[in-house]
């Protein structure tokens, strides 16, 4: 098994592909009972590959012994979805969203939003519209198989980035007008925070909790006293940079590559 904590996956996701690859046979009853020895309820166990309820550690644990991974690994993810959620939780009382808006899955949007973006050719140019959608909607995972996006998410981030003007579509074509998705309504700016929540959780504990597996994350922090005046100018200059540096390694999605979101945060303490 590939080490690190896919951004992209959840310890529900681990818990439904062990047990769908080990065979049709094998329902939720049945791998609760058998291969987890009875440590789980089914019912509790359908839960949690829904996402609707967490696993304890010790099953966290049972199920990396299962697949012959560290269990580190797998008390990452657990640990990282816990930190989003309560997260999701706070937040939704910040920005006073309705109680039926859904939590860790709206990330999901922000997330499919960047992978729709930097799937478009930098320098603007076209590209068939159907070599588009089948790159985002299957975007590769790190140490994992492709997840497909559903058709309606898809539909639903399409239309967004023609609504804010981020691409143009014609004769079957498509190319990038725009860089940066700007949330505007409630649920996008919570789908945002928990996108960048996640990214942060994902990099502490890769870092913290797996020290020596190859995650494919960076992590650093610089301290300098600024001129007030001048803060505007530095974070251009930031983001230039970070721009070019995109652009000098951005390259088509393959088997070959991981999607990289960078997270850069700069702010007076």
């Amino acid at each position: 098994m590939a080490a690190g904590v896919p951004a992209g996956k959840g310890i529900r996701d681990v818990f439904y592909e062990t047990r769908v690859l080990m065979g049709r046979d094998f329902t939720v009853r049945r791998f609760a009972e058998e291969v987890l020895g009875g440590s789980v309820d089914p019912v509790m166990l359908g839960y949690i590959e829904k996402g609707k309820r967490f696993p304890s550690e010790a099953l966290v644990r049972r199920l990396a012994a299962i697949r012959k991974q560290d269990a580190h690994e797998l008390l990452a993810l657990l640990w990282r979805d816990r930190i989003v959620y309560a997260f999701g939780k706070e937040l939704r009382r910040v920005l006073h969203a309705p109680k039926g808006v859904a939590g860790v899955e709206d990330a999901e949007l922000a997330v499919v939003v960047s992978q729709a973006i930097a799937a478009l050719p930098d320098d603007g140019g076209w590209i068939a519209t159907a070599r588009w959608r089948e790159q985002f909607r299957a975007a590769p995972k790190r140490g994992a198989k492709k997840r497909a996006v559903s058709g309606v998410l898809a539909q639903e981030v399409e239309s967004t980035l023609r609504e804010r003007g981020l691409i143009e579509v014609r004769a079957g074509k498509v190319r990038r007008r725009g860089r940066h998705f700007v949330a505007t309504d409630v649920r996008e700016r919570q789908a945002l925070a928990l996108e960048f929540c996640t990214l942060f959780a994902k990099g502490l504990l890769d870092k913290l909790a797996l020290p020596d597996a190859d995650t494919g994350t960076y992590v650093r922090n610089h301290y300098l006293h600024l001129d007030r005046a001048r803060l505007a100018e530095f974070q251009k200059r930031l983001d230039d940079s970070l721009r070019q540096l995109a652009e000098e390694f951005a390259t088509d999605a393959s088997a070959q590559t991981d999607f990289m979101n960078v997270l850069v945060t700069a702010t007076p303490l």
